[in-house]
């Protein structure tokens, strides 16, 4: 799990697919039209802060380990750094080669909802065909 550029000389590769998919802008003043702005800041607050350890923030998101590293891309005509880096886990991005968001989740809420998700059942319907002579009465609940 990294919210990083990697180094550039030490892999390359992973460089090129962060600069590639990973890189959320270059929004707010940089480029205040874009559909992520909403009354002048990003909807997914970015540019996020530097942060030399990354601990649980107040809400449902931690903050990521983002150092002031120097390391930088630049990105459709501007230069971003580790504050627009969406968070990923550098073997899915290699293996898949796409947009691949990963967050980290530790409230009680996610814990519920994967519950409910997995035990929620699967679709159903239930249905017949008559001939259309007659019209019969359906007991909905019988058929149950």
């Amino acid at each position: 799990m990294s919210a990083e550029l990697p180094d550039k000389d030490v892999d390359p590769y992973l460089y090129s697919l962060v600069v590639k998919h990973m890189m959320h802008g270059p929004y707010s003043e940089l480029n205040s039209e874009n559909i992520c702005m909403h009354d002048g800041k990003c909807k997914n607050s970015y540019q996020r802060q530097f942060s030399s350890f990354r601990v649980h923030g107040k809400g449902r998101y931690p903050i990521y380990h983002r150092r002031d590293s120097g390391c930088t891309a630049m990105v459709r005509g501007k230069v971003l750094d580790n504050r627009w880096v969406v968070p990923y886990n550098p073997q899915l991005l290699a293996d898949f080669n796409c947009h691949f968001n990963i967050e980290i989740c530790f409230d009680i809420r996610v814990i519920k909802y994967l519950y409910k998700y997995i035990h929620k059942g699967h679709d159903r319907v239930a249905f017949r065909i008559s001939p259309d002579k007659e019209r019969e009465v359906v007991n909905e609940i019988d058929n149950f």
